[in-house]
């Protein structure tokens, strides 16, 4: 009797526990807040970026190229960025490491070492504080770099 009620419990805990699991990843993955509390308010932070990508055109070999990516916090928070990385070691970064106040801009400098001839596709994927549906966003250098 008592390995029969253990075993009862222990598949009641394990229920119980998937069924936590999927309602907190539903809740992570699709943002579903429905029939239940508001845990945040109705300001939420938005970004307008002036452009997300840039063609280079044809580059002198060994010639390194800048681009600096801006963007405006048009919400009512703060925003910052908390990570950059660049698709390669080929393009260096800077970002502003300070929030970014509502109605403020910021910025991301890109220098890209044109070292190897032929066409190149760079990204920077941006991680940002968000209280937004994205917080990552991608920025894209394109271009042919030539003798």
């Amino acid at each position: 009797m008592k390995k029969l009620i253990i075993t009862a419990l222990f598949a009641l805990s394990i229920f119980y526990s998937q069924t936590a699991f999927a309602q907190w990843n539903d809740f992570l993955l699709n943002g579903s807040n429905q029939n239940k509390a508001e845990l945040t308010t109705n300001k939420a932070a938005t970004i307008k970026w002036d452009k997300t990508e840039y063609d280079f055109g044809n580059v002198k070999q060994n010639n390194p190229q800048k681009v600096e990516y801006t963007f405006e916090n048009t919400g009512d928070k703060p925003i910052l960025i908390t990570k950059a990385e660049a698709s390669c070691g080929c393009t260096k970064l800077t970002y502003d490491q300070k929030p970014i106040m509502p109605g403020q801009k910021g910025s991301i400098s890109t220098v890209f070492d044109a070292k190897e001839e032929g066409l190149f596709q760079k990204s920077i994927t941006v991680f940002l504080s968000l209280d937004a549906p994205n917080d990552v966003y991608e920025l894209k250098l394109t271009g042919t770099v030539v003798k």
